[in-house]
């Protein structure tokens, strides 16, 4: 390439990132300060503006105007550590840098004080430093899919946290107060080796959603009732073999999914769960079924199969939404009167039980679409 070319390049090249940059430029000052009618409370670009600011992919092209960068995104670049330059971005509030080969972080990350979100998912990072505790205005943090066999105690400072994402790390715990991140509305740290889930007292009162699957858990905090926002429970793949009486006060837990454990009875209190909609006790080693799931009046879908159920209670009838029910892999040979009631049912699964031929004829002509 000529010099002629070379100049014409380095010129497109500047010009180009100039006008990418001056995106955000309606934001900023002539003092390189984010304008105060486009602040939030934190003194931030207002979650509002976030979506349209012009996210960077490259540190060339980021460092032309360091003090515009609020989102740089250096995912799947091979990047062996974060390069030095990005401390240099004043204003930055979404760092991504999933899928590289990182295998740390540095205790520079405290300088990031604005940084809101980061995504450090798919690497090869085994440790985190103390200082990721300093991020007071992070939202969220994914740390997915590392070697992480431990989390510093001082995550629980993440004091406007919303979103933790640990899955598939090597976690044997969760730091002890990080129910008391008052902001956390959704964790998810399945496909880890985490034994025992603690919920601290007055713990994870905010939390929306909570994945804990596929992992070594054999039993949780007996105060789990304590989190009264839940919305969705998921601990299947897991070793439990009680389900917390305490559950059954969250009442208006709608999701529940507790398949591939070790279970072997349902809460005696379970029809206090009013507003269950869908609960999936499949794989486990239930042999009965309480009187009390007739205070289900709302649950939609109920997957038990692969249990050791022989009898079906009577009082089902009460079931007037549910449209899908799965009762295969059990040792049912006759089903309840009540069973025919069930008007809104799409969905029968009645396979590998015990069930007479004139039992299966019944259920036949009631629920042509049932699997036998």
């Amino acid at each position: 390439m000529n010099l002629k070319k070379i100049l014409t390049v380095i010129i497109f090249n500047a010009v180009f990132c100039a006008g990418l940059s001056a995106q955000n430029e309606k934001w900023f000052g002539s003092d390189g300060k984010i304008l105060p009618q486009y602040l939030d409370d934190n003194g931030l670009l207002a979650e509002e503006f976030l979506p349209d600011a012009y996210e960077f992919t490259s540190i060339e092209e980021a460092i032309v105007n360091p003090e515009r960068v609020i989102k740089l995104n250096l995912s799947e670049k091979n990047l062996t550590e974060i390069p030095p330059e990005v401390f240099l971005f004043p204003n930055i509030q979404v760092l991504d840098l999933w899928n590289n080969a990182l295998t740390e972080v540095p205790e520079d990350i405290s300088q990031l004080a604005n940084l809101q979100y980061l995504s450090l998912n798919e690497n090869k990072i085994s440790s985190l430093p103390a200082s990721i505790g300093e991020l007071k205005n992070l939202l969220m943090l994914n740390v997915g899919q590392n070697l992480l066999e431990s989390l510093p105690e001082e995550v629980s400072g993440l004091e406007n946290l919303m979103d933790l994402v640990v899955d598939e790390n090597r976690l044997k715990s969760l730091p002890e107060n990080l129910g008391l991140i008052f902001t956390l509305t959704n964790l998810s740290a399945n496909n880890n080796k985490i034994n025992f889930f603690h919920i601290c007292p007055g713990g994870f009162m905010g939390l929306q959603s909570l994945d804990v699957s596929d992992n070594e858990i054999e039993t949780f905090s007996s105060n789990i009732g304590d989190c009264q926002s839940l919305m969705i429970f998921d601990a299947h793949g897991n070793k439990i073999s009680v389900i917390p009486e305490d559950i059954c006060k969250l009442s208006h837990l709608p999701y529940i999914n507790l398949s591939g454990n070790q279970i072997k009875q349902f809460p005696k209190n379970i029809g206090k769960m009013a507003f269950l909609q869908m609960l999936d006790l499949s794989r486990n080693q239930i042999s009965s079924i309480p009187a009390s799931v007739s205070g289900l009046k709302m649950i939609q879908e109920l997957d038990l199969s692969g249990n050791g159920l022989s009898v079906l209670p009577k009082n089902i009838s009460s079931w007037s939404y549910i449209a899908k029910l799965n009762l295969s892999g059990n040792k049912l040979k006759v089903l309840p009167a009540e069973l025919y009631k069930l008007e809104n049912l799409m969905m029968l699964d009645l396979q590998d039980n015990s069930l007479a031929e004139g039992e299966k004829e019944k259920v036949r002509k009631k629920y042509p679409f049932a699997k036998l």
